[in-house]
């Protein structure tokens, strides 16, 4: 069973309340596609308050619409945080929210919610897990290291198992466990080693049922050797948290960096997928099989989706194909015109749909559903996806915070829409860069930034009660 994190009850007295800033500066961002000029930076994504909900009204929101309109609030800083270029800047949030610099960790990545309600993050290169300790209102956290000399720690999971709270982390070629009370680790014991660090290395980890599901990105951005190397890469790995029955969990995933479990209980990833696509179809165009810059900017879509044992999400053989479908959702695919002409390697047409598509070039690397969490009083049940902002597109694609809203009676999510924006100037340069967000136990929603080195706490107007 994973532990949910405290109640907001239980951390009224130590998680600030930020009341509402005013608001100089109203924007609402067009609904329009990507941009074909520099001077904008278009996340791709539908403003919120043109997207309906398909699982209806979000509590306390109107019209259907999960996260209203948006305007620009200038982010405070907590008391004893250091800011750095994020001093004087703003976010663009549903409008009444505030936004706070709450902490400031460098390289930021991952993060999750310790059992004893502190906030544990990732910091990559640096090698460190950081505890971040509420205060009082608009004071920061207490940061401690927690863990250091690791090799790239990235994901984080918490979870009960054998009466025993248990940290779980994936490092650059193994995932590890620690036994954890009182902010404090004990009992390492290492899960799986020697796994490949190449290419998409990285290792996020989600953990159901005394199973740690782990990613094993692509070694390179479209080699089909990948799908039969030993281990297999480009996929989702399942292994027991006792380190047996490691096997492959679904494969086609180039990179499937966002991982959580959706109020089904069925397992969801978010997936950083293809650069440099030739384009797939025959038609008039006489571009099949070429390298199109206006295909190539818009496609491959980056997939968020459910996958379940022995899934395919294609990669390399078959791609995404939005043709028709501009919400970008339940996706089809074609063959990949270089590496499955034809369909000569894998039969597209029988992989399950893509429930949905994020603007190529995305990168999405955070997913988080917000069920059972206080934010679901906010935002109604749904997921947050965290994208990074792409690194060769022209223009650049944003970092950004999206929401797709849930709907219990399909069990799927709706198309998604901005949530966050503002980390990207006009010219294209990033003063910060999302990695992920998560629901807090406060109701507020914690952004963490590897660019900045900051984590931000973005709070509702409204705290749930």
């Amino acid at each position: 069973m994973v532990m949910q994190p405290p109640s907001a009850l239980t951390l009224r007295n130590t998680l600030p309340s930020l009341g509402t800033f005013v608001i100089a500066t109203a924007m609402v961002l067009s609904a329009s596609g990507c941009s074909n000029s520099s001077e904008r930076a278009d996340t791709g994504l539908p403003a919120a308050s043109s997207a309906a909900v398909s699982s209806g009204t979000a509590p306390g929101l109107p019209n259907g619409d999960a996260t209203g309109p948006r305007s620009s609030v200038q982010l405070t800083v907590a008391a004893g945080a250091d800011a750095g270029d994020a001093e004087g800047r703003s976010l663009t949030l549903p409008e009444g929210w505030s936004a706070e610099v709450w902490a400031d960790v460098s390289e930021a990545r991952l993060a999750a919610w310790a059992p004893d309600g502190r906030l544990v993050v990732s910091t990559g290169d640096r090698g460190a897990l950081y505890s971040l300790t509420p205060t009082t209102a608009g004071r920061a956290p207490t940061r401690t290291p927690l863990l250091e000399g690791l090799s790239d720690p990235q994901g984080i999971a918490f979870t009960e198992y054998q009466g025993r709270q248990i940290l779980v982390v994936g490092e650059e070629t193994r995932i590890v466990a620690w036994d954890y009370t009182g902010g404090a680790v004990s009992n390492r014991r290492v899960i799986i080693d020697d796994l490949p660090s190449s290419g998409h290395g990285s290792k996020a980890v989600a953990i159901r049922n005394g199973m740690v599901y782990y990613s094993l990105g692509s070694s390179q951005n479209r080699d089909p050797a990948d799908r039969t190397a030993t281990p297999q890469r480009g996929v989702i790995a399942r292994i027991s948290l006792g380190g047996t029955g490691n096997t492959v969990f679904a494969s086609g995933v180039r990179n499937g960096f966002g991982l959580d479990f959706a109020p089904d209980d069925t397992l969801f990833v978010a997936v950083n997928h293809a650069d440099n696509q030739p384009y797939p179809y025959r038609d008039d165009s006489d571009d099949y099989g070429q390298t199109v810059r206006e295909y190539v900017n818009e496609n491959p879509v980056e997939q968020v989706t459910r996958i379940s044992e022995g899934a395919d999400l294609g990669w390399p053989h078959c791609v995404p194909d939005t043709r028709g479908r501009a919400d970008k959702r339940d996706l089809p695919y074609v063959a990949d015109p270089v590496n499955n002409t034809d369909g000569r390697e894998l039969n597209c047409a029988a992989l399950p749909n893509t429930m949905l598509g994020l603007p190529a070039h995305s990168a999405p690397l955070g997913l988080a559903f917000t069920a059972n969490t206080p934010v679901q009083a906010v935002l109604g049940s749904g997921a947050i996806i965290t994208a990074h902002g792409s690194w060769n597109r022209r223009p650049p694609r944003p970092p950004y915070v999206a929401y797709a809203q849930w709907d219990t009676a399909t069990r799927t999510l709706g198309p998604a829409v901005e949530l966050v924006t503002g980390f990207q100037e006009d010219n294209g340069s990033r003063w910060g860069r999302a990695v992920t967000a998560i629901p807090g136990p406060d109701g507020s929603v914690y952004v963490t930034d590897d660019e900045a080195g900051l984590v931000y706490r973005l709070t509702p107007e409204r705290l749930p009660d």
